[in-house]
């Protein structure tokens, strides 16, 4: 297929930013698709490892993430975050934005408010103008081919990070969740889900108590400690159950030998 308009997290393109900032009108917005956590997770990822982070995105800094990216990054598109995190590691801004080993959501937002400023000098400076309107609907919108091979390429991101980087599970995976109980990958009670559940939710208080007392940005530090509260108070949590649903998807994953497999039980065709 045509990958002209995937994301840049499917393909190995390398990035100049002038070039991408020049055919933003052909690139497709991140409100085109469904789900976006696939995308912007390993960005966020890639960029942390980069930079010195040398500890994994908790689950709930990332669920914060993915919603901030769907309701307020809409317009923006894929390649535009890989730029703006790239900018940052290269210090094409006027000064870096230090992390303390954590990549929290506030670390994410004021990268991505220095991108924005950025562009905007950019699109003066080169004389850059968007003319959308001049260009054929379907140039900038997301195919269902599109769609499939960007879901294809997570399932396989999941499947190597299992059985290449032997990592127990991966959060992210929750997002197949769905597909894997509707083609009977996945069988449990509902006993098995609450035992399952205490034993995330302990997970997950642990490692926010952890983070609790390694950050020193009292704003992040607050917000920890008002999640951890929820936490204790609430029957159900998203990050929690999230987390479940994860480890189910990976533990089903973890029988098969190979990805294509998967790929064939859940009716998905290369």
């Amino acid at each position: 297929m045509d990958n002209t308009n995937l994301p840049i997290t499917t393909t190995t393109q390398n990035l100049n930013p002038i070039a991408v900032l020049k055919k933003l009108d052909a690139l497709v917005k991140i409100k085109e698709f469904d789900k976006v956590g696939h995308l912007i997770i390993p960005i966020c990822n890639k960029h942390a490892v980069l930079s010195g982070v040398d500890k994994e995105i908790d689950p709930f800094t990332k669920e914060e993430i993915a919603k901030y990216t769907a309701v307020h990054l809409k317009n923006l598109t894929f390649e535009e975050i890989e730029i703006a995190f790239q900018n940052e590691r290269f210090g094409l801004y006027p000064a870096k934005t230090i992390h303390y080993n954590f990549f929290s959501i506030d670390y994410f937002v004021e990268i991505i408010n220095k991108y924005k400023v950025w562009k905007q000098n950019q699109m003066t400076i080169h004389n850059i103008a968007t003319n959308q309107n001049l260009l054929p609907e379907k140039s900038n919108t997301a195919t269902e081919q599109d769609k499939k091979q960007i879901r294809i390429e997570f399932i396989k991101h999941v499947f190597l990070s299992l059985k290449e980087q032997k990592h127990e599970y991966v959060n992210d995976a929750f997002t197949l969740y769905d597909d894997f109980v509707e083609h009977k990958l996945i069988n449990i009670n509902d006993q098995q889900k609450k035992d399952l559940y205490a034993i995330m939710l302990k997970e997950v208080i642990n490692e926010a108590n952890q983070k609790i007392s390694k950050t020193y940005n009292r704003s992040s530090k607050k917000e920890l400690e008002s999640f951890v509260k929820k936490l204790r108070e609430k029957n159900r949590n998203n990050v929690v159950a999230n987390k479940c649903k994860a480890y189910l998807v990976c533990k089903s994953m973890a029988e098969y030998e190979n990805v294509n497999a998967i790929l064939k039980k859940i009716n998905i065709e290369i």
